[in-house]
């Protein structure tokens, strides 16, 4: 378990700075597209009225852009486990802990963001969004699938 702690931390640290170089491309594809909520919005034909009131239910619940003293922060906690002459176990569970906390709080406020704007539906609208939410569901499955099955034919 603890390997896999470790393997994962380690894999979070290579990724993360990629991740944070890319953000800049990603906001602006979504820029382009829009949000992958929005964007199923508007295959459910909302009202003007459903319109308002799901940017705002979005809005509400939008992320926070992060302090970026905040941020430095963690980059600097990171760097000290990594250049450390020996791995601080207590350290790193200290940061995995924090950074858990933050992505508990985001899916928090997703979902409850989500079955606030699920109750504006209409009940048309509710068994739409339900069939278009399984389909998504499903392609990444298959994607998921296609991904494990090219990774144990390359092992």
């Amino acid at each position: 378990m603890k390997k896999l702690l470790v393997t994962t931390l380690v894999g979070a640290l290579v990724i993360a700075p990629v991740a944070f170089a890319a953000k800049g491309n990603m906001q602006d594809g979504m820029k382009r597209g829009g949000h992958p909520a929005m964007k199923m919005m508007k295959k459910l034909d909302l009202t003007d009225e459903q319109k308002v009131q799901v940017k705002d239910i979005m809005q509400q619940y939008k992320p926070q852009g992060g302090d970026k003293e905040q941020h430095q922060a963690m980059h600097e906690q990171r760097m000290a486990i990594i250049t450390s002459a020996t791995f601080d176990e207590s350290a790193a569970q200290a940061l995995i802990d924090i950074q858990q906390a933050k992505h508990q709080t985001r899916m928090l406020n997703m979902l409850q963001a989500q079955q606030e704007i699920y109750q504006v539906l209409t009940p048309e609208q509710q068994q739409k969004y339900i069939e278009m939410s399984s389909k998504k569901m499903e392609k990444q499955q298959k994607r998921m699938d296609k991904a494990s099955k090219k990774a144990q034919s390359e092992s």
